[in-house]
């Protein structure tokens, strides 16, 4: 018996397998990576902290004492939000110094508890995202912001389960490894 010479052959084999290989690697890589990179973009989108945040603005705003005046109600349906901070509280000093220290606190204010990152919008976000939108230059609302409410679903197509008109989205300051940036959240209200 004549043995035949198979080593062209393992060599073409080998190849082809190591070939295909690295084919089914970069595509995983094309496809992961880009994930990753989405997932560290949002992740200080609706965290944990912001929305118990969140939560206990929108009690303030909830509370009898915060008064929706007109020219919020205005500002709502023309330019797509209003901004709020705590002299909407009208006849309760204690919830208003209360509601201040949160803001502080919870670092929405960037040191202006007159000025916080507080967005007021209706429900639906459509005016809202649009005039996010339209601030191409960064004049009114930061590129986090920007990117958040991208994210954001407009809930135009869907009413609120719990009958809530509006909508708050707040953006928080945060500090990590001695870098400052931003973390975002938000809740519907019901006023």
């Amino acid at each position: 018996m004549k043995k035949l010479n198979n080593k062209g052959f393992v060599m073409a084999e080998t190849l082809v397998v190591a070939v295909f290989i690295m084919g089914i690697f970069s595509i995983m890589y094309n496809n992961y990576f880009p994930l990753i990179g989405e997932y560290e973009r949002r992740e200080v989108f609706d965290d944990v902290d912001g929305k118990y945040a969140a939560f206990w603005i929108k009690r303030f705003i909830q509370h009898e004492s915060f008064i929706l005046t007109n020219d919020m109600v205005v500002n709502m349906d023309s330019q797509g939000y209003t901004k709020v901070n705590c002299d909407g509280i009208w006849y309760d000093d204690y919830r208003k110094v209360m509601c201040k220290r949160l803001l502080k606190e919870l670092e929405v204010t960037n040191g202006d508890t007159n000025n916080p990152n507080i967005y007021m919008t209706k429900y639906s976000l459509v005016k809202f995202k649009q005039a996010v939108k339209n601030d191409t230059n960064y004049a009114s609302f930061s590129g986090g912001l920007h990117d958040y409410v991208e994210y954001l679903p407009e809930y135009s197509k869907v009413d609120s389960l719990n009958f809530a008109q509006y909508r708050i989205i707040v953006e928080f300051t945060r500090t990590k490894n001695d870098v400052n940036y931003y973390s975002y959240a938000t809740i519907e209200v019901k006023k």
